[in-house]
């Protein structure tokens, strides 16, 4: 016996039925060189991509508000006029690959978000005007933050921030940050942490809310120069000139560890050999143990312990936002 189908089942099944084919023409459009009027020329090595100023009219906002003889509104961008050819607009920012995926969601609403592009698509979709895709990599950073991602994502947060645009990575920022302090014993043992770029580590250990004993913010900060250096042996089996690596690497970071602070059996038998400590600074940290100094009244942060959040502190902060 057939299956009785109504009109309105067999309109939305027609209209299903033609999205694929869609999306392949609309595809295909954004490949089109010949019928391209805009070029955006990307980087500093001026990669080009050719897109269509009537579909970025249709999905892009700054395509959309802009004044009588303006093409476009995308902050740090430069428009060249030109007659008979695609119009230049200069994005020197902008890195190619992550441009050319934002072009293809432009066209197809189809995208693969990486953490470590994510925060650049952002700024890409804030700028532009695509509020959709800016939303989705909103969510994307909120579902996926976790141990494992929770470096990369900082990375890529801080590459970002200090481009044009930038800024709507200012929060998602200090969010990696709060979650990778809350997490830190965990967080430091992926290879993402090892990775990090010099500024992100020097972030994250000079926060009072990294939750480590000062011991093992040491022994974070070796591990990433030892890394960067490319020495796998302990110090005491270093060569000279594997010392000197690891002390280049270690060197910006050790203002930042709060060394005043590490047990004494530890300072002596894993700092002290790697060479990496001023003597200025081991002298006055064996006179301070030697006379028991009391804390000074000015402030010193090199003495201060960091805030190692407690259940208290996140049952008092969940009641108080409740409230």
């Amino acid at each position: 016996m057939a299956n009785r189908v109504t009109g309105t089942c067999c309109t939305a099944s027609v209209e299903r039925a033609g999205l694929p084919g869609l999306l392949r023409d609309l595809q295909r459009l954004s490949e089109d060189q010949d019928s391209a009027d805009i070029v955006f020329i990307l980087g500093p090595n001026e990669e080009k991509v050719y897109a269509h100023k009537i579909i970025l009219i249709a999905r892009c906002k700054s395509f959309q508000n802009t004044k009588r003889g303006e093409v476009c509104r995308i902050p740090g961008c430069t428009v060249t006029p030109s007659i008979g050819q695609p119009t230049p607009i200069r994005l020197q920012h902008v890195q190619p690959e992550t441009f050319r995926l934002f072009t293809q969601y432009v066209y197809t609403g189809k995208l693969l978000l990486q953490d470590s592009g994510v925060f650049e698509m952002m700024t890409l979709a804030a700028d532009l005007g695509v509020e959709d895709l800016r939303a989705a990599c909103e969510d994307h950073v909120t579902s996926t933050l976790s141990v494992e991602s929770a470096c990369t994502l900082l990375a890529a947060a801080m590459e970002i921030q200090d481009r044009p645009g930038g800024k709507s990575a200012s929060s998602f920022l200090e969010r990696c940050i709060s979650f990778i302090g809350d997490n830190a014993a965990d967080c430091v043992k992926t290879n993402a942490f090892l990775n990090l770029p010099k500024e992100a580590l020097i972030k994250l250990i000079s926060s009072d809310f990294l939750c480590l004993e000062e011991e093992e913010v040491w022994r974070c900060a070796l591990a990433w120069s030892k890394q960067r250096a490319g020495v796998t042996q302990p110090a005491v089996h270093w060569t000279g000139e594997e010392r000197a690596r690891v002390c280049q690497h270690l060197a910006p970071l050790m203002q930042h560890v709060r060394l005043l602070l590490i047990d004494s059996t530890v300072f002596a038998e894993e700092v002290e050999p790697t060479g990496a400590v001023p003597m200025e600074l081991s002298l006055e940290r064996y006179r301070r143990a030697a006379l028991h100094a009391a804390p000074r009244h000015e402030p010193d942060k090199r003495t201060q312990p960091r805030y190692i959040r407690t259940f208290f502190d996140f049952l008092s902060h969940s009641l108080a936002s409740q409230g």
